[in-house]
């Protein structure tokens, strides 16, 4: 039985996800000194927005760019309820990182939707250790949160990128090793992933472009480093994303979930 669940594991890991995702989307052009906004999505298909989020709930919002420059960031919601934006005004060309919190939230799942949940969004270990327990279909009380970042290319500074690799200090982060505005379609993009400041291994990240609906394009597993290479299939829009789950057991929730995305548009065609 195990054999077979683990089978199914590794054949389910990037399906259809049960939960939502959150990401910033990067507009396609931006200049200096003129305002920018900065698409806030909540969805399944990348990166097409479902739902609006309460903007009561965005922390640590922010807008830095090269050279430690910095920017205030407005939210607007749009008329439709389905999308908030983040605006915000560069003065300096180059790599600017958008970047935003929420703040934790509790959520009840029944047993059989929680096992799918973990199943289908990466999260194999937790869904094999709730087996080894005999907790599979155990109702859950999750506390999660969502930690996105996204790189905004403003005007035409090909060597001002140091910002698109900053570490913000979120609780678990997505942080490139080299300037993805800079990679080519056919290569690959080596990304780190921390959790509470540290590399994380054995992360399951995946990857989208446009036009999968709920499927994502890929996945691959950090090493003993926090690092995973990431292949860059096509220009436009592509997000990186994964959600790493602790067992707290405390008096309001036995988990606790952190999600993560990282946004950039691929500009360089093969």
């Amino acid at each position: 039985m195990r054999r077979a669940l683990a089978a199914g594991l590794v054949a389910c890991l990037c399906l259809p996800a049960l939960a939502h995702d959150m990401w910033l989307v990067p507009p396609g052009e931006a200049a200096v000194d003129r305002p920018v906004e900065v698409e806030v999505s909540v969805g399944m298909d990348f990166p097409t927005s479902l739902s609006s989020i309460d903007p009561a709930r965005l922390v640590a919002t922010s807008a830095l760019g090269p050279g430690g420059e910095s920017a205030d960031v407005a939210l607007r919601p749009d008329e439709d309820g389905a999308t908030m934006w983040l605006g915000f005004t560069p003065r300096a060309p180059g790599a600017w990182l958008v970047a935003t919190t929420t703040l934790p939230k509790v959520l009840e799942l029944e047993g059989p939707a929680f096992d799918d949940y973990l199943l289908h969004d990466g999260m194999p270990h937790v869904l094999a250790g709730r087996m080894d327990r005999g907790e599979l279909g155990r109702d859950a009380v999750e506390l999660y949160s969502k930690s996105v970042k996204a790189v905004v290319s403003v005007g035409d500074a090909p060597d001002a990128g140091d910002a698109a690799r900053a570490v913000l200090g979120h609780v678990l982060e997505i942080v490139p090793l080299s300037d993805p505005l800079a990679v080519d379609v056919g290569g690959t993009l080596a990304v780190r992933v921390l959790f509470r400041g540290e590399p994380l291994a054995r992360a399951n990240v995946c990857w989208d472009h446009p036009g999968n609906a709920e499927d994502f394009t890929g996945q691959t597993w950090t090493d003993a480093d926090g690092v995973a290479l990431v292949p860059i299939g096509a220009t436009g829009p592509m997000t990186l994303r994964l959600v790493h789950m602790t067992r707290p057991m405390t008096d309001d929730h036995e988990w606790e979930s952190f999600w993560a995305s990282y946004t950039f548009r691929v500009t360089a065609g093969a």
